[in-house]
């Protein structure tokens, strides 16, 4: 005879295997990575672009270990799409970020900074979609950048061509703040690594903590 108790404990035993599978099949986070440039130097900076899609937002972070360059600005083809409503955010006034241009063939970034002198691959679409200005003209001594935006309702399946515009790149093996280190360095890239992993979402997780929960006072009570 199967008591109501034990048909509670039942049912909360599979509402938890179902909570189970629910948050393991969540929305995956999406990892791009953009660490192979080529540039108009004969050496280039040292950039490690990553970019995240986490729910509806694009988190990007830019830093230059060994630190050989400093940023100064960057540009995003997203393919033959137009970009509006760039909700910029996730920056800080010691690293500052700001949104230059959109849907633009130029690759200018503002007074000292563009990309000419380097054979860029072409654009699908003809344009770079987003042009960030990093920091600002002559040596802030900023390592990393980080910032978001929203995903546009794209994937990360849209990020193509990178070009990146940097100052004081540096010779030889020396570093920044104290190296041998003058000019500027104009370089792009094509992802080079893309992960995936699953990420539940909190309310998820809450759900299922609450039915164990449950679950573990009817066995007490049983």
């Amino acid at each position: 005879m199967v008591t109501p108790m034990k048909s509670l404990t039942q049912f909360a035993a599979r509402l938890i295997a179902l909570l189970a599978f629910g948050v393991a099949s969540q929305a995956a986070q999406a990892t791009l990575s953009y660490s192979d440039w080529t540039s108009n130097e004969s050496s280039s900076g040292n950039y490690t672009l990553t970019i995240n899609h986490v729910g509806n937002q694009f988190s990007y972070n830019l830093t230059i270990n060994p630190w050989n360059a400093e940023a100064l600005g960057l540009f995003i083809d997203l393919g033959a799409v137009t970009v509006s409503n760039v909700n910029l955010g996730g920056t800080t006034q010691s690293a500052p970020v700001s949104l230059f241009d959109t849907d633009t063939s130029s690759s200018s970034c503002g007074s000292g900074c563009n990309l000419n002198g380097v054979s860029l691959p072409a654009l699908i679409g003809g344009d770079w979609e987003l042009v960030f200005r990093l920091g600002g003209t002559g040596f802030d001594g900023i390592q990393t950048f980080n910032w978001t935006t929203s995903d546009f309702g794209l994937t990360e399946a849209a990020f193509g061509l990178v070009g990146i515009r940097a100052q004081q790149v540096c010779s030889s093996s020396t570093t920044l703040p104290n190296g041998n280190c003058g000019g500027s360095d104009k370089a792009y890239s094509y992802a080079s690594t893309v992960t995936t992993t699953s990420v539940p979402e909190p309310s998820a997780l809450m759900l299922l903590a609450f039915a164990l929960l449950s679950l573990g006072l009817l066995r007490r009570r049983a």
